[in-house]
């Protein structure tokens, strides 16, 4: 008998079931304006995996200093120009990123003196032009190191060669290669653009400048 009752009872609950009919609601919408540059960029939880310092020294992001991005990012074209300018391997077949300006962008006046401005300090800081040598050259800094004091003085006892010499342009080379410390092998090329760059070295060191002006 309770069985039954029961079942007649769940048979009334199941009609109310497809009686049911939801309501419609008609939410307002509240429109709440923010500014998004002061928009928090604080994401999960800080791994505290970061590469060290090379200096040993350390790093207190995320501990002193908040770890978040800049608030100017940097521009994808410029930071791929500079890469390749630093990059010493050979160039090879690759995408290259083509920065735009939107047309109707209000501060594209801005955007486009900054790119000018970015470029030119890309090219005044552009570095010298590595070269491999075909043999073992000296480094620049030990040739400009101060000669021993019996050879300085012989030298300043002699004569040193002039383009007057009755040698030839091949011979002459060598000469004053061998005088400065230059190494010659069989490419004379190699020799005298050490000798041309420790010329240039010695012209723009301020040191040797100075002295060369009160002499």
């Amino acid at each position: 008998m309770f069985a039954d009752r029961l079942w007649t009872c769940f048979q009334d609950l199941f009609k109310y079931i497809s009686r049911y009919q939801p309501q419609t609601i008609q939410l307002a919408s509240w429109l709440k304006p923010f500014i998004p540059d002061f928009i928090p960029a604080i994401g999960g939880t800080d791994e505290f995996i970061k590469v060290p310092r090379p200096d040993g020294r350390p790093d207190y992001l995320g501990l002193k200093v908040l770890d978040e991005p800049a608030a100017v990012q940097s521009d994808p074209t410029l930071l791929n120009l500079q890469l390749r300018q630093l990059s010493k391997d050979t160039p090879g077949v690759r995408m290259d990123i083509v920065g735009r300006i939107d047309h109707n962008d209000k501060d594209k006046q801005q955007r486009l003196s900054a790119w000018i401005s970015s470029i030119t300090d890309i090219h005044k800081h552009r570095p010298t032009a590595a070269v491999s040598y075909s043999r073992p050259m000296p480094d620049i800094e030990a040739l400009m190191q101060e000669w021993p004091p019996k050879l300085e003085a012989a030298y300043h006892s002699t004569k040193l060669p002039t383009a007057d010499l009755d040698l030839d342009l091949l011979s002459y080379s060598k000469l004053v290669c061998a005088l400065t410390g230059v190494p010659v092998y069989d490419n004379v090329i190699e020799s005298l653009h050490v000798l041309f760059t420790l010329f240039l070295e010695f012209k723009q060191n301020p040191f040797f400048r100075q002295q060369v002006g009160t002499d």
